[in-house]
């Protein structure tokens, strides 16, 4: 089983990027939408329902993408049944987002009631469980993932950017994964020409204004135009043929 693998949180505000940073990752991609917002992804695509029992498509070399609208908390869990089979062709997995995700997980629990005190421990664990159980893909016995990459949208939380979650697993998601990170748009000036020019900027080390970590060594803690496959030939090298 190769080692080459990394499970990454990426949070950021609304256009920042997060879910084109995620398609930037080995294919081919299994792409869990629970934001509806694949259709304006830039890639070859293909659509799944695990829900209807059929198998994951066949990587034939027409698709890069394969998208799993989720609709509910129920076609999530399916889809992981299938990873964790490891009878599938995919070598990477984005969760869009986490932050939805745990909505539809709370409409699980108690419809859309206002929740309860003995409901927060419930979707604790939901989250919790899943996600940990999507980062272990990268160390599966027989097909282990690539990347396990988990976008959030972001909030202000006194002062500081963070994961937008509630309840406990706001404070807990970021140590769940590899890498905790906060995207953004800048802007600089290029040199030659001398004209402003938006540059997306992914922080990856500790900030006293950014929810942001990382235990993967030989990463900067500030990567300019971040692409996931050239994270990991920085960390682990190109790719055995």
């Amino acid at each position: 089983m190769s080692d080459r693998a990394l499970s990454i949180l990426v949070h950021g505000e609304s256009g920042a990027g997060k879910s084109t940073f995620s398609i930037s990752a080995p294919t081919p991609t299994l792409f869990l939408d629970v934001e509806a917002g694949s259709r304006f992804l830039q890639t070859k695509k293909v659509k799944w329902n695990p829900q209807d029992g059929e198998a994951p498509p066949e990587a034939d070399g027409t698709w890069e993408t394969c998208v799993v609208t989720v609709h509910d908390f129920e076609t999530a869990l399916k889809a992981y049944e299938w990873l964790k089979s490891g009878k599938h062709p995919f070598k990477t997995v984005i969760l869009d987002s986490i932050s939805e995700l745990q909505a539809k997980a709370q409409e699980s629990i108690n419809g859309r009631a206002q929740m309860q005190t003995q409901h927060w421990g419930q979707l604790l664990s939901k989250i919790a469980f899943f996600c940990r159980d999507l980062r272990d893909l990268t160390a599966h016995r027989s097909n282990p993932l690539e990347a396990v990459i988990v976008t959030a949208m972001s909030r202000d939380v006194e002062g500081v950017k963070r994961p937008y979650l509630q309840g406990q697993v706001a404070s807990q998601v970021p140590y769940w994964f590899d890498i905790c990170s906060y995207l953004f748009v800048d802007q600089r000036v290029d040199e030659e020409t001398q004209q402003t020019k938006q540059v997306r900027r992914l922080l990856t080390a500790k900030h006293p204004q950014f929810e942001a970590k990382s235990r993967v060594p030989g990463l900067p803690a500030i990567i300019d135009e971040p692409n996931v496959n050239q994270m990991l030939e920085s960390v682990f090298g190109p790719r055995e043929a």
